[in-house]
């Protein structure tokens, strides 16, 4: 990103311009910079710096304490060492990390009749261009609330399955209740379609192309 001239705070801005988001429903600037900015670096296999990253996403490790604005990590187990496993951003070990509050996650507690649950692939956020997923609802008055962001390597309908198991798991255990889902928006790729299907089993699947 610095290489780029983009600063943290101008690509926060311009996610809320694409999705429509609210003040109260925006990722944090401290999430920005942290997920775009040092995640995604092109030294990403530099044990240095691997070893940084994994420091802060441990940090930011899901717990039932955490308050319901602070953000936490997700998506993720831990080694035979004890560190979260996210992989490194190769093609044996692509790279995926969950990122939402537990606010955030509230958005998608209603009726399943009531919401889209949509999932979308934003590019050209960081300089290495790691998709950034994009999962969230919108409601019966068209307003999107954000549920939860991931950072990904590589665009594989296993790691779409993993993300959005993981996201099922993590709702549960912050709200109690089941993350069910009847319709969705998704982009215009087999790969995601699928995995919608095999962990939602969703069928009213409706498409859109990435941009």
């Amino acid at each position: 990103m610095a290489t780029q001239g983009l600063k943290p705070a101008r690509i926060r801005m311009g996610m809320a311009r694409r999705f429509g988001l609210s003040e109260a429903d925006m990722p944090t600037l401290r999430q920005v910079q942290w997920f775009i900015s040092h995640y995604t670096k092109k030294t990403l296999h530099r044990n240095d710096d691997h070893d940084e990253i994994l420091g802060q996403i441990d940090q930011l490790a899901y717990g039932p304490d955490v308050s319901d604005t602070n953000p936490f990590s997700f998506g993720w187990e831990r080694d035979v060492r004890g560190k979260p496993d996210v992989g490194n951003g190769s093609d044996e070990k692509p790279f995926l990390v969950g990122l939402t509050t537990k606010r955030l996650l509230h958005n998608a507690a209603r009726d399943p009749g009531t919401f889209v649950l949509h999932m979308d692939a934003t590019f050209k956020l960081n300089q290495v261009a790691y998709p950034v997923i994009v999962c969230g609802v919108s409601d019966r008055c068209r307003s999107f609330h954000l549920v939860a962001l991931f950072i990904t390597s590589q665009r594989l309908e296993r790691l779409y399955v993993k993300a959005l198991s993981s996201l099922r798991r993590v709702f549960t255990a912050v709200t109690g209740q089941q993350l069910l889902v009847k319709y969705v928006m998704a982009d215009a790729e087999a790969g995601q379609q699928n995995a919608v299907n095999q962990v939602f089993g969703v069928m009213n699947i409706s498409c859109a192309s990435t941009t």
